[in-house]
């Protein structure tokens, strides 16, 4: 996107050789307007003229300077233009550009008819500690070096230090060098402000690379304390076509702040196993973190170890499973870990794990994905008591059938809720007769006689309905009951059959159902069903008492 800018008044480029004029010219920056064309709240103009609009989206502070050895603050220029002193972008390439020590001595050292514009007192701007003398000026510097220097870059930005006639000219006298006198004050020059063609970024639109290239031409290029931690390059990422906004789903400067992004999200990709392809891409540290670095967090004291760490992995199990594997915690936590001192670790047994019950009833909060069961065990833990293969392939339903020596209450350990199976099992049949021939075959229970006498309630119940075709016209069908064909359970509540809806306790029959026919007269006030009230208890309950 490429937009004009308009309103902007560029000044050529005017050497100013008169400390009244320098000053009238930065004053006269100070009213050009600055209006550029209306866009979205959240963009930024890279190229555009510093302000507000521009820079406070990162630049909260602006107050003092960040810069080692400086004593500024933007508080008593802001009645000046930025322009006045920022005289090209921010920031470009990689490189931050501060204005240079002569644009203050557009102002600083600058006598007006009025007086002097700003001290030119180097304690004034400069920390005690500040070293003056800068770093090219060695101890041959007032011999050749500083002469070439002079004659490449000439010799007016070195009167911003030296006072000419005593520093320059007398030197220049006494070591018998023929040369011109020099300025006695140094000229303050106003270079041409380009017009550069706006580039906009917006902090609010997803992250792209041409969001950052800008300002990073090298979007590898880590700073010194990130090359001590971090081996990275964006180049192996982007040959993946990953989209940017996926690690960095926010914009990379925010007031203050540089968003990176955290470690967790590697780990979508790092340590995955697809199950074609194999390892997405290495776990292995030292891919990423270069040789020497302490890969120990600094919290994991010998208190966190102990003990402290607890608190941590129950608010964050995800943070801990990038660095520990289950065997990591399963070696201490089951008392086989050899301490320092020569001594074993002690077992740790969550609470519930010690309920007598909780061997039959740890199903349900596993299918539910309560807790972290797969931190202390895997698939050899669960075999030791469940035949069938778990966790189950992910091909299981296509052919998960019983196997052999293996009874289904090994699967009503965790799936509880019959529903979900009859969702699928009874699918094909949802249509039939209820028929002794339709059911026995998957039931081999409901072909027992009397059909009364079966112990499986929900069997009883559909198998002493078998011969009602040879009183009817037709036997029953699924739906004649089950409207919709909902799994309905002992006290008629609908359920739909997924994990999350829970079998109600166990308890006497709602007959509510059973009796809108037995007992119940038709439209013609003809008995539909025998059995009525607590007749139809005993034909199952003989020794019921009346």
């Amino acid at each position: 996107m490429v937009r004009r800018r308009t309103g902007i008044a560029r000044p050529a480029r005017v050497a100013l050789w008169g400390a009244a004029a320098a000053f009238v010219a930065v004053a006269a920056l100070s009213l050009v307007p600055q209006t550029t064309e209306a866009r979205t709240a959240s963009e930024i103009d890279l190229t555009g003229p510093p302000g507000r609009d521009n820079c406070a989206p990162c630049h909260i502070r602006i107050a003092e300077s960040d810069t080692p050895g400086l004593i500024f603050g933007h508080g008593m220029h802001l009645v000046f233009a930025c322009e006045a002193c920022h005289r090209a972008p921010a920031h470009e390439s990689g490189a931050i550009r501060r204005p240079g020590m002569d644009v203050c001595f557009a102002c600083h050292g600058v006598t007006h008819p009025a007086g002097l514009l700003a001290t030119a007192e180097c304690s004034q701007c400069h920390t005690p500690d500040h070293v003056l003398r800068p770093k090219d000026h060695t101890a041959k510097w007032a011999g050749k070096p500083h002469a070439e220097a002079g004659e490449r870059g000439g010799v007016n930005r070195c009167m911003m230090c030296h006072d000419a006639p005593k520093d320059c000219d007398a030197c220049h006298r006494e070591m018998s060098v023929t040369s011109k006198p020099m300025s006695p004050y140094h000229a303050s020059v106003i270079p041409e402000i380009r017009d550069l063609p706006p580039v906009i970024v917006d902090p609010g639109a997803p992250t792209t690379v041409g969001q950052c290239v800008y300002c990073h031409a090298d979007l590898d290029a880590l700073s010194p304390a990130m090359r001590e931690r971090l081996i990275f390059s964006h180049e192996p990422h982007l040959r993946q076509n990953y989209q940017c906004d996926v690690c960095h789903p926010e914009f990379g400067h925010g007031p203050e702040t540089i968003r990176r992004p955290p470690m967790l999200p590697c780990y979508r990709c790092h340590g995955l196993v697809h199950s074609r392809q194999g390892l997405v891409a290495t776990e292995e540290c030292g891919a990423c973190h270069p040789p020497g670095f302490d890969l120990k967090p600094p919290d994991h004291t010998k208190a966190f170890e102990k003990g402290e760490h607890k608190r941590a992995s129950d608010a964050d199990p995800e943070y801990c499973a990038m660095c520990h594997k289950p065997d990591f915690c399963v070696e201490c936590h089951r008392g086989l870990k050899v301490l320092p001192d020569g001594t074993r670790s002690k077992p740790v047994i969550p609470e519930d794990h010690r309920r007598a019950d909780w061997r039959v009833k740890h199903g349900p909060p596993y299918m539910r994905q309560e807790g972290s069961c797969g931190l202390c065990h895997d698939s050899p833990s669960c075999k030791r008591c469940h035949k069938t293969v778990m966790p189950h392939p992910t091909d299981w339903l296509k052919s998960h059938k019983v196997e052999e020596g293996v009874g289904q209450e090994d699967c009503y350990v965790c799936h509880t809720e019959r529903g979900y199976c009859q969702d699928c099992h009874h699918d094909a049949v949802k249509r039939a007769d209820l028929t002794e021939a339709n059911c026995v075959p998957c039931h081999e229970e409901m072909g027992q006689k009397p059909p009364t006498a079966i112990k499986h309630k929900a069997f009883a119940e559909h198998a002493v309905h078998f011969d009602v075709g040879k009183k009817k016209d037709r036997p029953y069908v699924c739906d004649d009951c089950h409207f919709g064909f909902g799994h309905i359970t002992a006290r008629g509540q609908q359920t739909t059959g997924s994990h999350a809806a829970q079998r109600l306790p166990s308890a006497a029959h709602d007959l509510r159902l059973c009796y809108q026919c037995h007992g119940a007269l038709d439209y013609r006030n003809f008995l539909i069903a025998p059995y009525r009230g607590a007749e139809l208890c005993r034909r199952c309950h003989t020794d019921m008492r009346l």
